[in-house]
């Protein structure tokens, strides 16, 4: 960051997928990963890359890492793409019936209104969901170039148009816009695997060069406070009904520890900060990275206001606060030891995730950068130099802004790149710069989401999800202990069974139940989930318990 600088604006995009593989059967059951690898995980280094001064922090969940190495090393496939790949005139009925179903799902403003031959093809099928009987009927209307279209259609709509721009081939595809062949659509899923193969290096080389920070999150997207003891929920949650206590911070220590060392070997340094899942933090996950040599972590705005609030005598009962005291890091001292903490600005976070896509994009990224010269200039009144923290999704926004937002983006880094009083940082860099001269004593145990867990438990589905993990858990132990004395259970099953169980520690199951998924309806991550508990009975070779038979949702 420049010295002279008085304002460090800290970009944090935080990128992350479900582990959407079961591992028994090396199937991707939703393409995600695939497909946001290609519309904004690389496009999103690029933009970075334009720019020579432009300093961003990116977030890279392990177990999304561990996914686009899978499809790049080992060629795997996913269910959309295996019926991407089929010949549309081998497509059987139950293949049509999944692509009428599936290769619709993307963003009708932005990539089939536009579409005279999506259009179509949509209004055809009919813009309300249909059921079976009804599919199986509509399927018999469309012809076998109707269905050859759609699986280009719906695949090219997933490329950026910095890859477009790139690639002469792509270009004509879009132009071409209908009758599509064979041929084009191999060489449509061939590009996908080529951009799929850059993301990694892109980052690694962005990282090497001094222009980005990349940081890490628990192995596989674990709530860690909730992983250490559920009950902490009770703080933010007092009048939910809780499930059983789940309570194992050795699980916690696991997902932290397995994120550091897959990082290091990915990236060629550990990781100096965090971003813990959905910003989920508590005095005992702290304590945590703390022990594993975590420079700083970051949170939301409202864990400091409820924190300084309830444990901090200078502000205790405080309702309103100066916002300025969330531009500045704070120290968390555990005994000897002790880890920065900084707090993101949720305001102009949010107002980029929800609001900015309806605007005018040079206007849009014109008023964050006044915005942010704004708080620069109330710091004038400190002493400090200021740190504003962005922290939001890398991926799911930029759906809705005109072209994935690149001209949002464009203009947004080029006109930071000018401004006097304020300047793009890494935290890391921010933090060598201008170090934590402030402390917190204690944390107020919460999320970026209310700044309480109520995503993740306190409601029937959430907690059915919470005591079927603590019964297989439970078992898993047993058939662990009982593996030590019986020489035909290898360590590899029970390691890959352990893998499972932390597989659906995850929080993206949860937050799929309750309010989320629709009663009646199939849920996938509530299978998914399931399925990852099964396997653990699957790969020990012992009976599934019927409970894990029965759908959550």
């Amino acid at each position: 960051m420049n010295v002279n600088k008085r304002l460090g604006v800290a970009f944090l995009w935080h990128m992350h997928q479900p582990f959407y593989k079961d591992p028994l059967s090396d199937k991707y059951l939703m393409p995600w990963v695939r497909l946001h690898g290609i519309k904004d995980y690389f496009p999103m280094a690029r933009l970075v890359e334009n720019f020579d001064n432009i300093r961003v922090t990116f977030n890279l969940v392990p177990s999304l890492v561990e996914q686009i190495n899978d499809y790049v090393q080992n060629d795997v496939s996913d269910a959309y793409l295996d019926l991407t790949v089929k010949k549309a005139s081998l497509l059987t009925l139950e293949d049509k019936v999944e692509i009428l179903n599936h290769f619709f799902k993307v963003n009708f403003k932005q990539f089939i209104e536009p579409n005279p031959r999506f259009s179509e093809l949509l209004i055809k099928k009919g813009v309300k969901p249909l059921t079976g009987t009804a599919l199986k009927r509509m399927v018999k209307t469309f012809s076998k170039r109707d269905f050859l279209d759609l699986q280009v259609l719906f695949n090219l709509a997933w490329f950026h148009s910095i890859s477009i721009d790139d690639d002469t081939q792509l270009n004509d595809l879009i132009r071409k816009g209908k009758n599509y062949n064979e041929g084009d659509k191999e060489y449509v899923v061939i590009k996908q695997k080529e951009i799929m193969s850059q993301i990694l290096p892109l980052y690694r080389r962005l990282q090497d060069e001094g222009r980005i920070e990349i940081t890490t999150t628990p192995f596989y997207h674990p709530i860690l406070p909730l992983i250490c003891d559920t009950s902490v929920a009770k703080i933010s949650l007092p009048h939910s009904p809780l499930p059983k206590k789940y309570s194992h911070p050795e699980d916690a220590e696991w997902q932290v520890e397995a994120a550091i060392k897959y990082h290091t070997e990915q990236f060629g340094a550990p990781p100096r900060g965090m971003w813990p899942s959905e910003g989920s933090v508590s005095d005992q996950m702290l304590d945590i990275l703390t022990k594993k040599g975590i420079d700083w972590v970051a949170t939301d705005e409202d864990i400091l206001f409820n924190s300084l609030s309830l444990y901090d005598k200078n502000y205790k009962g405080q309702t309103e606060f100066d916002r300025r005291i969330i531009y500045r890091p704070y120290t968390y001292k555990v005994d000897s030891r002790r880890i920065t903490m900084i707090f993101r600005d949720k305001n102009l976070s949010d107002i980029i995730s929800f609001n900015y896509h309806s605007w005018d994009q040079d206007e849009a990224a014109r008023d964050l950068i006044n915005h942010c010269n704004n708080v620069g200039e109330r710091m004038r009144r400190d002493n400090d130099r200021g740190l504003l923290t962005i922290v939001m999704d890398g991926e799911n926004a930029w759906e809705y802004f005109d072209d994935n937002g690149r001209l949002f983006f464009d203009t947004l880094y080029a006109g930071l790149d000018k401004q006097e009083l304020i300047g793009s940082t890494t935290v890391s860099d921010f933090l060598e710069l201008e170090s934590s001269k402030r402390s917190i004593t204690k944390v107020f145990p919460g999320s970026w989401i209310n700044h309480n867990f109520d995503i993740w438990i306190g409601q029937e589905q959430d907690n059915m999800s919470w005591d079927y993990l603590n019964r297989v858990r439970k078992d898993l132990v047993k058939f662990t202990k009982e593996a030590e004395d019986d020489p035909g259970v290898d360590g590899v099953s029970i390691a890959s069974a352990w893998r499972e169980l932390y597989i659906a520690e995850g929080s993206d199951w949860n937050w799929w139940y309750t309010g989320k998924a629709h009663a009646g309806k199939e849920n996938p991550f509530d299978k998914l989930y399931r399925t990852h508990l099964k396997n653990i009975y699957r790969l020990l070779k012992k009976p599934i318990p019927d409970f894990l038979k029965i759908s959550i949702a």
